[in-house]
C-alpha cells in the first residue's frame, strides 16, 4: 500500500485557497478508482516545519502532496505557532528530503512559483511536480484531481501528471503550461518496431564533449513504458513532411508522439512548444537543406540541448534526410558530437524505423564515428534550386545572378559574393590590421555581426595573427552561474582553441582571486606560448550581462587592454581583443572607466540603406523592379537577414513579389519561420510581451530596461523621442498573434 501524505497551510494574512475542497476531491476520486485499496491518506493541516519533519518520519509515506502558497526563490510557505506565515527556502526542502530519498517516490508541489523548491527536491527525489507560475485554484484542483484519478488507475507518475494537465484542459483553463513535470529516466523502453540484433557495444560514441549530452549518456526508458517524444521538421516541405508524418504514425503505437501539425500560431503555441519539449524523453529532428538553416529547428534544438543539460532529457536523434553536407555553426556545435541516422529514399524507411526504435531502447544511431561521418560528407550532393513557379515574373526584367545563390542564412563566407559591405567592414579591417587593438561590434541579432567578426578573423589570419574564438552562446549556465567555474572554464577554453597544455589547475593553486589568477595564466602561458600577435574573439558576450561578477569579468578585459601601455609587461603588446554584443552595456558595469566596450573601436552596425538592397537585387539577377525595391523597403526597413531571404526566395523563383507581399506576415508565409522564432523566444517574458505591444499600439515604453531588451532583440527602434517597431513586417506579425 502506497501512503500519500498531504500537507496543507495558508497561514493568516495570506491569500484565502480552497484547500478543503481541494483534498476533499483528492479523497473522493481515489475513493472511487479501482485501486483505492492501494493508497492511504494522509491529511496533515496548517502545517509548520516541525510538523512537515515529523509528518515524513512518522508515516514514511511514497507521495508527498503539498498544497498551500510559494513564493518563488524565497521558498513554500507553512506556518510558525502563531498562525503566520514561515517561510522555508529551497536549500532546507532538498535536505530534508535527502534524508527520505529511498522512501519517498513522488512529490508534488501544489503552490504558485514552486518549481525552484522542485529542483531542489528533485536532485534527492526521481519525481517532482512544481509551478513555473502562479497557479489559480481551479486550475491547482483540477490538476490535483486528474494526476490522482491517473494514480488510481494503476498509471504511471508521468502518465498521471498528464491526466493532471488533461483536467486543466478539458475545464478550458489555459494553465496546463504551469505545471511542470521533473523525473529521472527510466531505463529502457520497448522498440515500436521489430529491431533486428545489433551489437550496440561495439563503438564508442566518436566525440566527447562536456556541452553536449550524447544520448550514450543517458539511460534508456524503462521496458514496457511509453516514452514521450517530440519530432522536429520543417512543415511544408518534401520529402521531410512525409518522411515525419510516416515516423510519426510508427512510434506512436507505443509512445506518445508530439508532432507541430495543426496547431494554430500564437502565444499559446509557443508556450505548448516549450511545455512539450520539457516533457519530452527524445527530440527527433529531421536535418534536409530546407531545415538546416531554419531558426525554428535550431531554436528547438537548442532548448532541448539546455534542457538535457540540466534533467538529462530529452535525447537528440538527429536524422539527416538526404542531407550529406556538414552543420552549420552553431547547429553544428550541438550536432557533431552525438550521433546521426541518415534517410535518402523511401526504401530507407523502414531500416531507419529500426533504428530510431534502437536508439529508444538505449542504442545507438549508425554514424557515431569519425569515420563514418567523414565517409557520409565525402560526397558532394548537388543542389538544384527549385522549378520555377507559373506565376514567376518573367524573365525579360531579370539577368543572370553574380554567383550561385545562397540562402540567407547562418554566418556568410568570408568570400561570399553576397556579403553587402558597409563602412563598418573597412573599419574592422583597417583595425584588426595593426598590432594591440581592441575592436567591439555592436548590433541587433541578424545584423551580420558574426559574419562581420568571421571576416575580420580572415583578415588577422592574413596578417599572420593567432586567433582563440569564444563563443558565449555554447558556455552553459552552470558554468555561467558560479565565478570560480567560469574562469576556470574560461582558461582551459582559451588553451584548447590554441591547442596548448591546459595548466589551470596549477595556476588556481597560487594566491589572488579569479580575475589575478586569469590574468596570470593569459600573460605567463597563452601568450607567452604563443609567442606572437593573438586575437582574443569573443563573440555573444551578452551572455555575461546576467552574471552577478560580470563587472569583475569586463574590468579584467579592459586592464588587459591598458596592460598593452606598460613597458614592463612587452608580452601584452601583442594581444588584440574584439567583442560582439548585441546590447549596449553600460548599464550593467559599475564603473564605465573599467568597461572594455567604449575603448579602441566601436562599430555599430545599421539597417541596410535602399542602395544596398538595390545593389543586392542586381547581384541576384535583378528579380525585382525600383519600385518593387522601395515596397520591400516599406516593408522590410532594411532588416539585412529578411531582405537577403526575400532576394533569395524571389530569384530562385520559389514565390512572385505579389506572393511574398501578400504572404508576408502570415504564420505560414516566406518570413513564417524567423517570426516564429522571435515569438517562440519572448512569449513566456510578459514584461517583454506588454512591452512590444505597447510600442505597437502606441509607440511608447516607459520602462527603459525593457526598451534596451527589445532593441537588442532586434524587435524595436529609437525614433528620435519614440520607440518603434522595427520592421512594417513585424508590426503586422506581432500585432496579429502576440498576445498579452
Amino acid at each position: 500500500m502506497k501512503k500519500i501524505l498531504i500537507l496543507t497551510s495558508n497561514p493568516k494574512q495570506t491569500e484565502k485557497l480552497r484547500l478543503d475542497e481541494e483534498v476533499r476531491e483528492i479523497q473522493e476520486g481515489l475513493q472511487r478508482s479501482r485501486s483505492r485499496d492501494q493508497f492511504e491518506i494522509i491529511s496533515k493541516w496548517a502545517v509548520r516545519p516541525d510538523d512537515l519533519r515529523r509528518a515524513l518520519l512518522d508515516h514514511e509515506p511514497q507521495i508527498v502532496h503539498f498544497s498551500g502558497h510559494g513564493v518563488g526563490a524565497d521558498g513554500l510557505v507553512l506556518e510558525n505557532n502563531a498562525g503566520q506565515a514561515k517561510r522555508v527556502a529551497a536549500q532546507s526542502l532538498g535536505r530534508l528530503f535527502s534524508l527520505f530519498k529511498d522512501k519517498v517516490e513522488c512529490v508534488l508541489l501544489n503552490a504558485c512559483y514552486s518549481e525552484v523548491q522542485a529542483k531542489a527536491i528533485h536532485k534527492h527525489i526521481d519525481c517532482v511536480i512544481g509551478m513555473s507560475q502562479a497557479i489559480g485554484d481551479r486550475a491547482a484542483i483540477e490538476f490535483a484531481v486528474g494526476f490522482y484519478d491517473g494514480l488510481g488507475a494503476d498509471r504511471s507518475y508521468a502518465e498521471a501528471f498528464e491526466f493532471g494537465l488533461t483536467g486543466i484542459d478539458l475545464e478550458g483553463i489555459p494553465e496546463t503550461g504551469t505545471p511542470i513535470l521533473k523525473q529521472r529516466r527510466p531505463k529502457s523502453v520497448k522498440p515500436s518496431v521489430s529491431v533486428p540484433s545489433v551489437d550496440t557495444t561495439s563503438e564508442a560514441t566518436a566525440v566527447k564533449s562536456d556541452d553536449v549530452v550524447p544520448s550514450a549518456n543517458v539511460q534508456p526508458v524503462k521496458a514496457g513504458a511509453r516514452s514521450r517524444i517530440f519530432i522536429s521538421y520543417k512543415r511544408g516541405v518534401e520529402p521531410d513532411e512525409k518522411l515525419a508524418l510516416a515516423v510519426h504514425q510508427s512510434l506512436s503505437q507505443d509512445h506518445d508522439v508530439f508532432i507541430d501539425q495543426t496547431m494554430p500560431i500564437g502565444t499559446l503555441w509557443a508556450e505548448r512548444i516549450e511545455q512539450e519539449l520539457r516533457r519530452s524523453d527524445y527530440l527527433i529532428t529531421f536535418l534536409s537543406t530546407h531545415s538546416v538553416h531554419s531558426e525554428m529547428v535550431l531554436g528547438e534544438v537548442e532548448t532541448a540541448h539546455s534542457l538535457a543539460k540540466e534533467s538529462g532529457k530529452p535525447v537528440v536523434l538527429p536524422v539527416r534526410v538526404g542531407y550529406r553536407e556538414a552543420f552549420v555553426y552553431p547547429l553544428s556545435a550541438y550536432l557533431n558530437p552525438i550521433n546521426w541516422a541518415f534517410w535518402d529514399t523511401d526504401a530507407d524507411t523502414p531500416s531507419l524505423l529500426n533504428e530510431l526504435a534502437l536508439a529508444l531502447s538505449g542504442g545507438d544511431l549508425s554514424i557515431r564515428s569519425d569515420q563514418s561521418k567523414a565517409d557520409l560528407l565525402q560526397t558532394d550532393a548537388t543542389t538544384s534550386l527549385p522549378r520555377p513557379l507559373s506565376s514567376a515574373q518573367p524573365s525579360a526584367i531579370k539577368s543572370t545572378p553574380t554567383a550561385p545563390l545562397e540562402p540567407a542564412e547562418g554566418t556568410m563566407a568570408p568570400e561570399s559574393k553576397y556579403y553587402v559591405e558597409r563602412p563598418s567592414d573597412k573599419l574592422a579591417s583597417a583595425t584588426v590590421q595593426r598590432q594591440g587593438v581592441t575592436l567591439t561590434i555592436k548590433g541587433p541579432r541578424q545584423m551580420g555581426k558574426s559574419s562581420l567578426l568571421i571576416r575580420t578573423l580572415d583578415e588577422a589570419m592574413k596578417a599572420d595573427k593567432q586567433i582563440a574564438y569564444l563563443d558565449f552562446q555554447l558556455f552553459d549556465q552552470d558554468v555561467l552561474k558560479t565565478a570560480d567555474t567560469f574562469y576556470r572554464e574560461f582558461c582551459s577554453s582559451l588553451s584548447n582553441q590554441l591547442g596548448l597544455p591546459d595548466r589551470v589547475a596549477e595556476h588556481w593553486q597560487g594566491s589572488g582571486g579569479n580575475v589575478q589568477r586569469c590574468t596570470s595564466y593569459m600573460q605567463t602561458h597563452i601568450l607567452k606560448e604563443v609567442g606572437g600577435p593573438l586575437l582574443l574573439a569573443m563573440d555573444e558576450v551578452d551572455r555575461m550581462f546576467d552574471a552577478d561578477y560580470r563587472s569583475d569579468f569586463f574590468s579584467m578585459l579592459r586592464n588587459w587592454h591598458n596592460n598593452r601601455a606598460l613597458p614592463m609587461w612587452r608580452v601584452w603588446k601583442q594581444f588584440d581583443l574584439a567583442l560582439v554584443t548585441a546590447t549596449e552595456p553600460y548599464h550593467l558595469i559599475a564603473n564605465l572607466n573599467q568597461s572594455p566596450f567604449n575603448v579602441g573601436e566601436v562599430i555599430l552596425l545599421a539597417d541596410f540603406t535602399a542602395e544596398q538592397v538595390s545593389d543586392l537585387n542586381q547581384r541576384h539577377g535583378s528579380p525585382l523592379m525600383p519600385a518593387q525595391e522601395r515596397q520591400l523597403m516599406a516593408l522590410l526597413n532594411g532588416h539585412p537577414y529578411l531582405v537577403r531571404r526575400a532576394l533569395y526566395l524571389l530569384a530562385s523563383e520559389q514565390l512572385d513579389f505579389d506572393t511574398l507581399l501578400a504572404q508576408a506576415a502570415q504564420e505560414r508565409g516566406p518570413f513564417g519561420d524567423h517570426l516564429r522564432y522571435h515569438l517562440f523566444r519572448i512569449y513566456d517574458k510578459p514584461d517583454l510581451v506588454q512591452g512590444l505591444l505597447q510600442v505597437i499600439r502606441a509607440n511608447t515604453c516607459p520602462d527603459e530596461r525593457i526598451v534596451r531588451l527589445m532593441i537588442a532583440a532586434g524587435l524595436v527602434l529609437r525614433d528620435v523621442q519614440r520607440v518603434v517597431p522595427r520592421c512594417q513586417l513585424y508590426a503586422d506579425y506581432f500585432r496579429e498573434y502576440l498576445h498579452g
